[in-house]
């Protein structure tokens, strides 16, 4: 059985025109959309197709027609079993296993159907419907004390494995050296609880390992962690303390990515790091601690993104952007009470920058100094950045003014500001009808899209995106954020729509349109 190509179909469409008798597809069916064309591929084309849809909805192709009744029961198996698919329990579970004529290539159990019995989930991947598993992912209840015990049929798929997610149970000491996973790619242990023997024996059995995921819950991270063939290229710690005596013997010559969550590590640790990850290009630090500066020099870094939900005087309080030839994205988010001073020293591809705070204590960009972001020396334009996203008390031109000056081409502009804003002085700035030449490159030529978070609707808000609405010349999007909590009416959002004069503005393109998404969602999807 072949594929049926666009020039056969329309072939068979002309030859129907001009008369000729046409045959049914074989096995297939003509819907209103005309032939079913994806019913002519093979078996096993088919279920390669189903088995990359999520279980649910891989069963269901079996109501499409007769033709796919039998597809999903001979399809490769990929079983997920959640809290949140019905009343599933290890019965279902079995069932489907035994009556599954198909291979399984994953299998995923949640707590929820195993909790904290290792005879359950033994019992399961006792099953023949799963030999020759490729991916594996289950985890007991972290609750539990002591953690359960892997079963050590959860290893019997060594050979076969190319994906392996362990959470929350006890790694079988008497095991590990006797396991060896050639086409292991990704490793993910979680709160696993495992020697540092074992875990060496584990990790050196990997030769094709390219992403491996480790925490710790709090403790220390075992060193032979950080001994990682040098295929490895997506790495994430996490909730654990960074071995200080390990720093510098750290070297992944491939590493590309690199995630520290909840981490304690010291400065020089992390200097000494990033020094033994060369080709690193994606780096984020999410919740870290233990440094209070951090400097960048990086040949192929593109990416840094940096996360801190609460004010901690342990962590980054300044970023120093040294020498960074290829950095494209620099995204830092804390707490509104961050004071931190930024440097970008050298960065001659940078396009995106952000979030930048109007709390914080000094930004130099080159020769160009902000004190704060009212008091500005200006000396260098960064032409490259085209991206900025900001957290303002006030929406004050003035200050939007001077980035602009700043980052002459800048293409998105994103703002999330304060809840309650509604502040005299605002409005009297946001009156100010002057504007020097130098921001009409800006304005008239690459600014397209403009985001408000917490847009309130009163005058000060109103004056300020009106200034972009009768200004902006290339303007594609404005989106005005408002509050999820602020009550507003169909007859609120027209009364802020003829306050903003859409009858005058300047580009003919620009949409205007209100949101009601955390903020923020909208920046992270940048």
């Amino acid at each position: 059985m072949g594929v049926v190509t666009r020039a056969r179909a329309k072939r068979g469409r002309s030859d129907q025109a001009d008369g000729e008798e046409q045959e049914p597809p074989p096995n297939g069916g003509g819907g209103v959309g005309g032939d079913d064309l994806i019913s002519l591929l093979p078996d096993a084309i088919l279920g390669s197709i189903i088995s990359l849809l999520p279980t649910v909805q891989g069963a269901r192709t079996q109501i499409l027609s007769s033709r796919w009744r039998h597809l999903w029961r001979s399809a490769p198996l990929n079983l997920e079993v959640s809290s949140g698919v019905g009343p599933i329990n290890k019965a279902v579970v079995s069932r489907i296993l035994s009556e599954h004529k198909g291979v399984a290539r994953r299998f995923s159990v949640s707590p929820f159907i195993i909790a904290a019995d290792s005879a359950i989930l033994d019992g399961l991947l006792q099953s023949p419907a799963l030999d020759n598993l490729q991916e594996l992912a289950f985890s007991f209840l972290a609750c539990i004390w002591p953690s359960p015990l892997m079963p050590h049929s959860a290893l019997r798929f060594s050979s076969t494995l190319r994906v392996a997610k362990f959470s929350s149970c006890r790694f079988p000491d008497d095991a590990a050296h006797q396991v060896h996973f050639p086409k292991l790619q990704h490793l993910a242990l979680g709160s696993v609880i495992i020697s540092e023997d074992s875990l060496h024996a584990m990790l050196a059995g990997c030769p094709a390992l390219d992403k491996f995921v480790f925490s710790k819950a709090g403790l220390q991270m075992p060193p032979s962690a950080l001994h990682l063939p040098s295929t490895l290229r997506v790495a994430k710690f996490g909730s654990c303390q960074f071995p200080e005596a390990m720093a510098c013997q750290v070297h992944f010559p491939n590493l590309q990515q690199l995630v520290l969550e909840s981490v304690t590590i010291s400065e020089g640790s992390l200097l000494a790091m990033l020094s033994g990850c060369p080709s690193l290009i994606i780096l984020t630090l999410d919740n870290c601690s233990g440094f209070r500066q951090f400097r960048i020099n990086s040949l192929k870094l593109k990416h840094v993104e940096m996360y801190f939900r609460i004010f901690d005087e342990h962590r980054l309080q300044e970023l120093i952007v040294e020498n960074a030839p290829c950095l494209e994205r620099l995204h830092h988010r804390g707490p509104y009470q961050d004071i931190m001073c930024i440097s970008i020293i050298s960065a001659p591809k940078l396009e995106i920058l952000g979030r930048l705070t109007d709390n914080i204590y000094r930004l130099e960009l080159g020769s160009t100094v902000f004190k704060g972001l009212h008091d500005v020396t200006m000396a260098t334009v960064m032409r490259t950045v085209k991206v900025l996203t900001l957290r303002l008390d006030d929406l004050i031109r003035d200050v939007i003014f001077n980035f602009m000056k700043c980052f002459p081409c800048m293409e998105e502009l994103c703002i999330q500001t304060h809840i309650d804003l509604c502040l005299p002085h605002t409005a009297m700035e946001n009156r100010q009808r002057y504007y020097s030449r130098d921001l009409f490159e800006c304005l008239d030529h690459h600014l397209k899209k403009l985001w408000i978070g917490y847009y309130s609707g009163e005058r000060p808000h109103v004056a300020f995106a009106e200034f972009f609405v009768l200004n902006a010349s290339v303007l594609e999007s404005l989106v005005l954020n408002v509050h999820p909590y602020k009550r507003v009416s169909d007859q609120w959002i027209e009364n802020q729509r003829r306050q903003l004069q859409l009858e005058n503005r300047a580009s003919i393109r620009a949409q205007i349109d209100f949101s009601f998404e955390k903020c923020f969602s909208y920046v992270n999807d940048v």
